[in-house]
């Protein structure tokens, strides 16, 4: 009996989702906004783009050939995040994804932030840093999914949106 409970328990754990990384590519990733208007929260932020009409939401944030790409942009077979750093009050600040997985209804944005090394002369200007990457819908969605950005191990942001 142990061991057909044992058996049982081996299978049913097998059946489980499996964490699944999703392929990316980048639209674009500076250190400032494209445009004269800034991310203006300190703290690090995520927008998430599935459709054209939420594309709007980054115009001021992003340059003309980002918004042209969200525009553009397949929503049955992909959506867009988003990664801010948030604001900086010099240059030498830098947000980079590395790596997106899916669980559930948990998409999990892994990203590195730079900052400028202490003995670096910086510059007095404000950025923005942000990362805007393409995301390929692998698996199932149609559904609300909690978005977080964790950098070292810490969220940093979430949001919850529904991926359609």
């Amino acid at each position: 009996f142990l061991l057909c409970a044992v058996v049982i328990l081996a299978g049913l754990s097998s059946c489980q989702p499996k964490e699944i990384d999703l392929p990316f590519q980048t639209i674009e990733q500076r250190d400032a906004s494209g445009s004269e208007q800034a991310h203006q929260d300190k703290q690090p932020a995520l927008v998430v783009v599935t459709t054209p009409e939420e594309a709007t939401n980054l115009a001021s944030l992003v340059t003309s050939e980002a918004q042209t790409q969200l525009k553009n942009l397949n929503c049955s077979a992909y959506f867009v995040i988003a990664v801010f750093q948030g604001w900086k009050p010099t240059d030498g600040y830098g947000v980079q994804v590395e790596r997106i997985t899916h669980l559930r209804d948990k998409v999990a944005v892994f990203v590195r932030l730079q900052e400028p090394p202490p003995d670096r002369k910086k510059n007095d200007i404000v950025t923005s840093p942000y990362h805007l990457v393409q995301v390929q819908k692998v698996g199932t969605w149609a559904r609300n999914v909690t978005f977080n950005v964790l950098a070292d191990g810490t969220a940093i942001a979430s949001v919850s949106h529904n991926v359609p």
